[in-house]
C-alpha cells in the first residue's frame, strides 16, 4: 500500500497577492504598460495583446473581444525599484506609498468627488474594483451585462431609423420630401412663360410619379 500525497494546500493569503503582483494571464510579474478588464483583473498589456491576435484567451476572459472592452491604468512605481526585479511588489500607491497589494484604503479614508492623483471629477459608477471578492466580481459582471445589454439596444434603435423596418414613425420624413419637391418645381416655373401651361403640368406630374415611387419603394404599401 502506498499513501496517496495529498496536493499541497494553497494559502488564500498567497493567491489573493499573487493576483496584485502578477498578470492575471501570463502569471508574469506586472510590468506596465497594464490594463483592467471590466472585472478588475490586471493584466501586462503585451500578454493581452498576444493572446488577443492568437485567439488563445482562456475561457474565464472570453468576455474580452479586444483592447476596447479594457481600461488602461496607471501604475506608480516604487523609487529605486529595478524594472526587472521577480521580488515582491513593483508599484506602489502613490498616496500613500503602501506597497500595490491590496492594502492600499487612500480612496475610502480621503472622501472625495475627485481623483486624489488627475484631480478629474468621478461618480460612483467610475470606480472599479480590482481583484475583488466573489460577490465583488459578480456585482462587476452584472453591471457589464447591464452595459452590454444597453449598448445593443441602442444599435437596434439606430438600425430601426436608418432601415424603417420596425414600427417608426415615418410620415415626418415624406412631408419634407413633398415639401422640398414643391418649393423645387415652383422656383423651376415661376418664370417659365415660354413653357406652355400643358407643358408644366406634364413636368410636376413626372416629379410627383418618381417621387411617389421612391417612396413606395422605401415603406412599401403605407403610402
Amino acid at each position: 500500500m502506498y499513501a496517496v500525497k495529498k496536493p499541497d494546500k494553497v494559502d488564500p493569503n498567497e493567491k489573493r497577492l499573487g493576483k496584485w503582483l502578477n498578470c492575471a494571464l501570463s502569471y508574469e510579474p506586472l510590468r506596465e504598460p497594464c490594463m483592467i478588464d471590466k472585472l478588475g483583473n490586471i493584466f501586462n498589456k503585451g500578454a493581452l495583446v498576444e493572446a488577443l491576435l492568437g485567439k488563445k484567451l482562456p475561457k474565464e476572459f472570453r468576455h474580452i473581444k479586444g483592447l476596447k472592452d479594457m481600461i488602461n491604468i496607471k501604475l506608480s512605481m516604487i523609487p529605486r525599484k529595478q524594472s526587472d526585479a521577480a521580488d515582491g511588489a513593483m508599484f506602489q500607491c502613490p498616496l500613500t506609498g503602501l506597497e500595490f497589494n491590496g492594502n492600499a484604503m487612500a480612496l475610502k479614508e480621503v472622501k472625495s468627488s475627485a481623483c486624489l492623483v488627475c484631480h478629474k471629477e468621478f461618480v460612483e459608477s467610475d470606480k472599479m474594483v480590482i481583484n475583488g471578492s466573489e460577490e465583488e466580481v459578480a456585482a462587476l459582471r452584472e453591471r457589464m451585462e447591464e452595459e452590454k445589454s444597453k449598448t445593443v439596444k441602442e444599435k437596434k434603435r439606430g438600425i430601426d431609423v436608418v432601415d424603417g423596418k420596425k414600427d417608426c414613425d415615418h410620415s415626418h420624413l415624406v412631408e419634407i420630401d413633398w415639401m422640398r419637391l414643391s418649393n423645387t418645381v415652383v422656383k423651376k416655373f415661376r418664370a417659365a412663360d415660354h413653357v406652355t401651361p400643358a407643358k408644366d403640368a406634364e413636368a410636376i406630374s413626372a416629379s410627383i410619379f418618381s417621387l411617389t415611387k421612391l417612396v413606395d419603394q422605401v415603406w412599401p404599401g403605407q403610402y
